[in-house]
């Protein structure tokens, strides 16, 4: 399974295989999923219930990232693996920021964690923006697509529960954001932990 050029993106859903149409007013849940795990549905559901709508959850592998290498298609299939609930929906895209995902499915939510929510505002992943600032263009884009982020709190090393009260959100765009309160998400479990869990001697 690759994406050439010609597709912007593929979608599977394991009730009934693959097919070229992503879900209309999606909450998307984008990650590596190395590997799949409890927060990451807990998340989305979670988002889903702070939006208020009748937004259709969905997850999204893209095969390039801003910071890793790009994944084989052997492990893409791997990951799709684990996405086994009849109504599990993910997107294969290649688009490795938020703005190049909203531009292929216009109007979708994205579910983040804190810790991606800073790296949204890092203006180091958008070189190719023309802006006073890199990431205002972004955020602008984002907001004329329609898109918005729902964004669930993370402890910190220190224990302290960071939300998104604790970014510094350009005057204007407040609209884009959305908080998941502690009280309904805030499962600290991590694939970087798993993944080590798992290379412990």
């Amino acid at each position: 399974m690759v994406i050439d050029g010609r597709k912007g993106l593929i979608v599977f859903r394991p009730g009934t295989g693959w097919s070229d149409e992503p879900p209309n007013d999606a909450l998307m849940l984008a990650g590596s999923f190395r590997p799949l795990h409890r927060a990451h549905r807990a998340l989305l559901t979670a988002g889903w219930e702070v939006t208020g709508k009748r937004l259709t959850r969905c997850f999204e592998i893209s095969i390039q990232n801003v910071e890793k290498p790009e994944i084989a298609s052997s492990e893409v299939e791997a990951r799709l693996g684990q996405f086994r609930c009849e109504d599990d929906i993910v997107v294969i895209t290649k688009a490795a920021t938020f703005v190049e995902k909203a531009r292929l499915i216009p109007g979708t939510t994205f579910a983040i964690g804190y810790d991606t929510a800073v790296r949204l505002f890092d203006d180091r992943f958008y070189e190719g923006a023309t802006d006073e600032s890199p990431t205002l263009a972004v955020l602008r884009e984002l907001k004329e697509l329609g898109s918005g982020f729902v964004i669930g709190g993370r402890h910190d090393e220190d224990g302290d529960f960071k939300t998104f009260h604790d970014l510094t959100i350009p005057r204007g765009l407040e609209s884009l954001f959305l908080e998941i309160p502690e009280w309904k998400f805030s499962d600290p479990i991590s694939s970087t932990q798993l993944r080590r869990s798992d290379e412990t001697p």
